[in-house]
């Protein structure tokens, strides 16, 4: 096994050690994921964009159901565009693009930070495609702090969905963040959503933890 393979290797198995461990020794603790910008689409922007009703998957994600997505489109703002932006799974009532706030100032869009799919004061952006362009009147945000999982794990904290709770993240940047959605979905399970911003300001990675402060 060559040098580099054997590293990753090595990585995988201490992630795996630490995903048993550190929920045994913190009963509060939840594993971190981090999204960078990417796309939501509906079926019909979909067509429209990529000339085909499929949504392939390239790989699973920790929810159960979602994927990103095979595919690619670019964003284009006022001031800037972004090339080769992750479209993610499964199709959705209507198109989003979540993005950061760097990434909002950046293209020269004025975008809210709100939950997923609460699109009323969402930004205008153009999304392209392959074989089409659209443009969105009320598509782009900054996706608020929030943390899914599923209703026994919301029942076992105590929280229910909509609740707002605060996290300690560990580490020589780490702090605590305020301001945590809590969102249950029987399907889901415990999991962290920072952006690229938020992660960056505590030097995170995905796969690292945050501990629940709870009442």
């Amino acid at each position: 096994m060559d040098p580099s393979a054997q590293a990753q290797m090595v990585e995988r198995i201490i992630q795996q050690v630490i995903a048993r461990l550190v929920p045994a020794l913190d009963p509060n603790a939840v594993p971190v994921g981090i999204s960078n910008r990417h796309v939501h689409l509906s079926q019909a922007d979909l067509e429209t964009l990529f000339g085909r009703s499929d949504m392939p998957v390239l790989r699973p994600v920790r929810q159960p159901g979602e994927f990103a997505a095979d595919l690619k489109v670019d964003l284009y703002g006022p001031k800037a565009s972004f090339k080769g932006v992750r479209v993610m799974g499964p199709c959705r009532p209507r198109s989003q693009a979540e993005l950061s706030k760097t990434d909002c100032r950046a293209l020269g869009l004025s975008a809210p930070i709100v939950q997923s799919g609460h699109l009323d004061q969402a930004a205008p952006i153009e999304i392209a495609g392959p074989k089409g362009r659209i443009k969105l009147e009320r598509a782009a945000l900054v996706a608020a702090r929030h943390i899914h999982m599923g209703p026994s794990h919301a029942q076992a904290w105590g929280l229910h969905d909509q609740d707002t709770v605060k996290v300690r993240f560990g580490g020589v940047r780490g702090g605590a963040m305020d301001n945590f959605i809590i969102r249950v979905k029987e399907a889901w399970v415990p999991e962290i959503h920072l952006d690229v911003d938020e992660a960056n300001a505590l030097d995170l990675s995905s796969g690292d933890f945050g501990s629940l402060l709870l009442d």
